[in-house]
């Protein structure tokens, strides 16, 4: 029986996660209210608010299904073949898919967000869970494309992923 329930949960997840990327794409981030996104989603405010207690929430959780798909799904970029590729094209098809993450919203919008982010400790503590998991899975991929000699081995990929992660 919770196999089903478990289910029902992912799949008006997955309406909500689309209702509120569609409503951002169109609205921008600040015009979009949890009403709007409820009513897009089919369900009740109080429903939504059930599985995410503010907006900030829900575009966080997004922004962490986004990032984990991006590192551990199954076409994911860090667990691509090595032989059939250059490590130039692997780093940067993964920097134009990490760059596609924060586009969901538009620049307003997403200066909105990061200051909500950091102005609250449960969001801030959220949001460097992702970058630190991010920045892990790209050192390791740095280390693979290495032990390939598929880039200079002189090169620190612990600093390396430091200096990738500043420019993100």
């Amino acid at each position: 029986m919770t196999g089903l329930r478990e289910k029902k949960k992912s799949a008006r997840k997955d309406r909500i996660f689309s209702a509120a990327v569609a409503l951002f794409n169109k609205k921008g981030f600040s015009n979009t209210s949890m009403q709007d996104i409820a009513e897009k989603a089919s369900l009740a405010v109080g429903t939504l608010y059930n599985y995410f207690p503010s907006k900030n929430d829900l575009l966080l959780d997004i922004m962490q299904e986004e990032m984990e798909i991006t590192i551990t799904g199954d076409d994911a970029l860090f667990n691509v073949n090595l032989q059939n590729h250059d490590a130039k094209d692997i780093i940067k098809s993964l920097l134009k898919k990490i760059y596609s993450i924060p586009l969901l919203l538009n620049k307003e919008s997403m200066k909105e967000v990061l200051m909500a982010t950091f102005s609250s400790d449960k969001h801030m503590k959220k949001g460097v869970i992702l970058d630190i998991g991010l920045m892990k899975a790209f050192q390791k991929l740095l280390e693979r494309l290495q032990k390939n000699k598929m880039i200079n081995p002189a090169i620190n990929p612990y600093n390396a992923t430091k200096i990738f992660y500043s420019i993100l």
